[in-house]
């Protein structure tokens, strides 16, 4: 494996420098045995950095070149706030890496603008696809129907709580309904001991959040309402926004999360400044590696009043193919290897997440401890996908930048709730009826 690119940690400019011949590939002559012979070098960008999945998935690529001695992978990872913005920049100038992990809230706009390729071919011809989980098959890893990328491992909301601070003030350790949620995000907060209710996500794809609870409060799975326009317009979905940026505003979270994303908030529910953090099953690792057992836990998410849960889920992040590669067969090959049933089990385990594979779910793992309800869930009666419009090219913009903005122009006290909620519906309404004229 080549050395590791950490330096896109470090800009939006180094990219460019970095990577600028790895989008396309790469090789090199090597001598064997007196002959010569080429190396091909594909490159493969992360933007799930810890220092846990960067071990494993290093380990991941040192077996596969072990499999395939023609083959170099160059290995980068990007920040998962960073990496809707950096995807669209390389992409725009021809310097995407030639394998990407992509989530379905981006792969529409990669697609549309022609960074990412079509891998119906591939998948075509994959001969494990057939024994794929209904949620694989299900999947929005598709643009215009074809097949854009392969997803890696699936997840779904839950809510980590903290089991010390639930007994300290003889808390029942159950969150039933939203209503539970509100009340214990108060009950839970002591600002003398700089405890907090919740670990809040104020930056990038926060918003997707407060559109989970938005439509568990209005009862409806779809972002729009059947005329196109964004339910945001209602007055009980308006309700339901102010209802959970309250959170914030009435400082039931630390100050400092109006700028937390993923790892930020993790870590805030982890060092004992929240109390409830609603995440995936992939912070399960984390959380036994870093927690002491015991003082801390995964319940269900909450139900609506109709006693429904709305959740989304959705893969981790697919891997697809640069259209500007210059080697698509090779990173085909590595996509293969990642997602073989051997290898997407021990991933899926590595990273607290529920395979792509039906027998994989019969593996002991799945059927104990906190992911175990996860695993359930899946098959729950009661649960609604509520998960953003991905099928929208503009979604990415929409959850990482424009929607950061507006929110926190509101919680910051710079913007009204009337004009935050209406500029955030004018933007989803245009966006969905410019689909709709395009895709009638």
């Amino acid at each position: 494996m080549k050395k590791q690119v950490s330096a896109l940690l470090a800009g939006v400019i180094l990219p460019f420098s970095i990577l600028a011949g790895c989008g396309g590939g790469s090789t090199e002559d090597t001598a064997a045995d007196g002959d010569s012979a080429e190396k091909v070098v594909i490159s493969y960008l992360d933007p799930l950095p810890s220092e846990e999945r960067t071990s494993f998935m290093e380990g991941m690529i040192e077996k596969f070149e072990a499999e395939n001695s023609n083959i170099d992978v160059e290995y980068s990872s990007v920040p998962w706030e960073d990496a809707h913005t950096k995807w669209m920049m390389m992409g725009a100038s021809k310097t995407l890496p030639d394998v990407i992990s992509v989530d379905d809230t981006s792969l529409a706009g990669l697609a549309a603008a022609g960074y990412i390729a079509n891998l119906q071919p591939y998948y075509d011809g994959w001969d494990q696809k057939d024994k794929t989980t209904e949620a694989f098959k299900q999947a929005r890893n598709k643009y215009q129907d074809q097949v854009y990328a392969i997803p890696d491992a699936f997840l779904l909301q839950g809510l980590f709580v903290r089991s010390d601070w639930f007994k300290e003030k003889g808390l029942p350790e159950t969150i039933d309904t939203w209503d539970d949620y509100f009340n214990l995000a108060k009950e839970l907060t002591d600002e003398s001991k700089e405890q907090y209710g919740v670990a809040f996500r104020g930056g990038a794809h926060g918003i997707i959040r407060a559109m989970e609870y938005v439509m568990a409060a209005v009862h409806t799975d779809s972002w729009f309402d059947e005329e196109g326009k964004s339910i945001l317009y209602q007055p009980e979905a308006k309700e339901a926004f102010k209802r959970f940026y309250d959170i914030y505003l009435n400082g039931y979270t630390p100050s400092e999360s109006v700028n937390w994303g993923f790892n930020e908030m993790v870590q805030g529910f982890m060092n004992g400044q929240a109390g409830i953090l609603n995440q995936t099953p992939e912070v399960i690792a984390v959380a036994e590696k870093n927690m002491t057992e015991g003082t801390w836990n995964v319940l269900p998410m909450p139900k609506s009043d109709d006693g429904k849960r709305y959740i989304y889920w959705g893969y981790t992040a697919g891997y697809s193919i640069a259209e500007n590669s210059e080697h698509k067969d090779e990173a085909w090959k590595f996509i293969e290897f990642l997602s073989n049933p051997e290898n997407n089990l021990e991933y899926s385990k590595a990273n607290t997440s529920i395979p792509i594979y039906q027998d994989s779910l019969q593996d002991s793992f799945f059927s104990s401890g906190p992911i175990a309800g996860y695993a359930g869930a899946m098959a729950d009666s009661n649960i609604v996908f509520a998960g953003p419009p991905s099928y929208l090219p503009t979604l990415g913009d929409f959850t990482g930048t424009f929607a950061v903005t507006e929110t926190q122009k509101y919680i910051m006290g710079g913007q009204s709730l009337d004009d935050t909620v209406t500029r955030l519906a004018d933007y989803l309404t245009e966006a969905q009826s410019k689909y709709k004229q395009q895709n009638p």
